[in-house]
């Protein structure tokens, strides 16, 4: 080899290490020369449709559960309403209530007490394409549910192990466990595939709602009557009943909210046991109530298989505060005020 191609190799040498020594420092500064440090870790940000609350981790359950909770006598205090999503309470018959608890974010050991059905119960189950759950049914509720139109588990034909308490009378004392549904849904395979669920609107941190001030709720069934009570300290809601505290039986704490919905509708008596029927696509009015004010508005729903919307006077989609929310699904002898 003559000394000029010795030359020249030598510095392509040269070039190549001092190419590399560059390549490698570009990497060990993080892509951050003036500080120095590592590139920070990007994680995956999932927001629950129904609470707008952020997680690291993708929620488990691949649709919700509606679960018929009992709301009469010794059934009060029930378990693990504090754990809900959301909570409906919908009228029966001789004006009582009776919740429907919407469970998805985060699964309690157990549910209860669980009670039967009404059609418009599994109205609410196929909204939020989930798995209902209840002990008992009308015979419409029978009807309807056999035709298969959500998945069920319902202590009157499972194999599932409903058990009850010895601490409440029957028939408000029916139980069932999270480990028995979970063993239902793997059988069936229930949480296979993910079921889209329209999300609600939610206010971002520097949105603050407008409207009416409302920092005290009263709702009237007839025999079931509650209130809700504003806290601007924790901008939350405390229900309670006739005044009395209303608790979480498991935590004894009490039930808060972000926000309340009434939603307007319309039912008829369907039985001479007082059964009700009521058509949960025929829209009505509609309040919210959040931050501590009140917002006026329509609800409307395209069919049965579709998500409630909630609309303010100017069409625009109700913005709910990050949270928990209870609906309280209010018919024509049911009263509503604020103050």
């Amino acid at each position: 080899m003559n000394k000029k191609r010795f030359t020249a190799l030598l510095s392509l040498l040269l070039c190549l290490v001092l190419a590399f020594s560059l390549v490698g420092c570009s990497k060990d500064d993080g892509g951050d020369a003036d500080k120095g440090g590592e590139t920070p870790e990007v994680k995956d940000v999932y927001v629950n449709e129904l609470t707008g609350v952020e997680t690291e981790e993708p929620i488990k359950a691949a649709r919700p559960l509606v679960v018929s909770i009992d709301n009469v006598g010794s059934a009060i205090p029930q378990s693990w309403l504090s754990k809900a999503d959301m909570v409906y309470e919908f009228p029966v018959e001789a004006s009582q209530t009776r919740l429907q608890s919407v469970f998805y974010g985060d699964m309690p050991s157990d549910f209860g007490p669980i009670r039967s059905t009404r059609p418009y119960f599994v109205d609410l189950a196929r909204e939020y394409k989930a798995i209902f759950l209840a002990h008992g049914w009308s015979p419409e509720a029978k009807q309807y549910l056999q035709s298969d139109v959500v998945p069920y588990i319902n202590a009157m034909n499972s194999d599932c192990d409903f058990y009850r308490v010895s601490h409440k009378e029957s028939p408000h004392n029916s139980y069932l466990s999270f480990s028995e549904v979970e063993r239902k849904i793997n059988e069936n395979g229930w949480w296979d595939e993910k079921q889209e669920i329209r999300p609600f609107a939610f206010l971002g941190e520097d949105e603050v709602a407008e409207g009416a001030a409302a920092t005290y709720i009263t709702v009237n069934y007839g025999a079931a009557n509650c209130e809700y009570t504003y806290d601007a300290d924790t901008k939350l809601y405390t229900r309670t009943i006739d005044g009395s505290a209303y608790v979480d039986g498991e935590t004894n704490e009490s039930i808060t909210v972000s926000n309340i919905l009434v939603q307007r509708v319309n039912s008829q008596v369907l039985d001479r046991k007082g059964r009700l029927s009521i058509d949960m696509c025929e829209g009505g009015a509609a309040t919210l109530y959040t931050n501590g004010v009140a917002i006026e508005g329509t609800w409307t729903r395209a069919s049965l298989d579709d998500r409630t919307i909630f609309t303010d006077s100017e069409g625009n989609e109700f913005k709910l505060a990050v949270g928990k929310t209870w609906v309280q699904v209010a018919d024509q002898n049911t009263s509503v005020s604020y103050q």
